[in-house]
């Protein structure tokens, strides 16, 4: 009989069954973490490539580039998981995969310290306010233009006002319309109609010597006017609204409380909506990308192109661009009020030559479900 204290290969009696039970919960850990890593790693990599691959490569995958910087952390998490369990070369093969990341960060989130400071705007700066203003309809479907008026009489500054979702049939847009008129009289405005309704208007301080538009029969639509600044710098101002998402206020509610995971089929319909609707504004972004590469002035490309940085449509047009939140921005970079505020589907663009000077995104205006962006660009210096 053994007695306490017997051993049996240098270790007391009863010892080996606990260790086996923790080598085999290490094991079963190391591969789970294994299995995760790889499938957020494959996903981390379609996200990398979504801006220069048109969404139909992709399919369904094409929706991972909205979920760019929860599978960046993600991935970021089981390189510290990796080097926890010290294994140094799986957390080094995971950093090399994160590197690619850093330099887009600053799409989605820019720290104050870091980011460029702000300038004061000058005689050679426009200010530029672009907004998708939902038909002056609220969350809640009511009209809310009186809302807009008392918001726009405080903007005073404004050289360009770029607004999309425009609507003239609805009681008091004509007070809107007043307000806007007035002024801008000495500039102009400038107007797309698509199916008795106004889609997108452009109002501007300075004359407006030449416009047109790009219909792209539901696929999106763009109007451009040219503006003469200080009588002699002419700059072309594309507003552009681009196909919807397809996700109604119910979805996002639903997305939002979790209970669309408890719906497989609306899941995946979704899924099928945000990838097909992708395929269509990638479409229409070739066609307006053309446009913008033929314009002999410097530009500025601005409104709401309903797709994140991290898709084909972002990746065509900021080609020779710059974008006023990378250079100016501050926070996490939001434009859409749903899906718990987390989407940059707005933006303010302008060509290399022009100098971002201050960014903002007024985060208190909330009579839309999308957010206002004012920007000051600097134009370049005369030679």
């Amino acid at each position: 009989m053994s007695k306490k204290g017997d051993t049996y290969n240098n270790e007391p009696f009863g010892r080996p069954h606990r260790r086996a039970k923790r080598t085999f919960l290490g094991a079963l850990f190391v591969i789970l973490l294994l299995a995760v890593t790889i499938s957020l790693s494959v996903a981390l990599v379609i996200a990398y490539l979504t801006p220069y691959v048109p969404p139909a490569t992709f399919g369904s995958l094409t929706i991972v580039g909205i979920f760019a910087p929860i599978l960046y952390m993600g991935v970021a998490v089981c390189m510290l998981l990796w080097l926890v369990t010290g294994r140094w070369k799986n957390a080094g093969i995971v950093a090399l995969l994160l590197i690619p990341g850093l330099f887009r960060v600053s799409d989605f989130y820019n720290i104050d310290f870091i980011r460029k400071v702000e300038a004061q705007p000058d005689k050679r700066s426009i200010t530029v306010i672009t907004h998708n203003i939902r038909g002056f309809l609220n969350d809640d479907n009511r009209n809310v233009t009186d809302g807009y008026v008392d918001y726009y009489s405080t903007i005073e500054d404004a050289d360009v006002i770029c607004l999309q979702e425009y609507t003239r049939n609805l009681r008091g847009v004509n007070r809107v319309d007043s307000l806007f008129d007035a002024r801008f009289e000495r500039g102009g405005m400038r107007e797309v109609v698509e199916g008795g309704e106004v889609v997108l208007r452009t109002y501007s301080a300075h004359p407006i010597i030449a416009s047109g538009d790009i219909s792209g029969k539901g696929r999106g639509t763009s109007l451009w006017v040219d503006i003469v600044v200080n009588k002699n710098d002419t700059v072309r101002i594309f507003n552009n609204h681009l196909h919807t998402m397809s996700i109604s206020a119910g979805d996002s509610e639903d997305i939002e409380q979790g209970r669309i995971l408890q719906d497989g089929d609306r899941m995946l319909s979704i899924v099928d909506r945000i990838a097909n609707n992708s395929s269509i504004r990638a479409d229409y972004v070739d066609t307006l990308r053309m446009v913008v590469e033929a314009t002999p002035y410097e530009r500025v490309i601005c409104g709401d192109f309903n797709d994140t940085p991290m898709s084909y449509v972002y990746g065509e047009l900021i080609k020779n661009h710059k974008d006023a939140f990378v250079e100016c921005g501050s926070g996490f970079g939001y434009t859409f009020r749903p899906m718990y505020c987390t989407l940059r589907i707005d933006y303010i663009l302008h060509s290399e030559g022009m100098t971002s000077q201050s960014y903002k995104a007024d985060v208190d205006m909330t009579l839309s479900d999308h957010l206002p962006l004012r920007a000051d660009i600097k134009l370049p210096a005369k030679q």
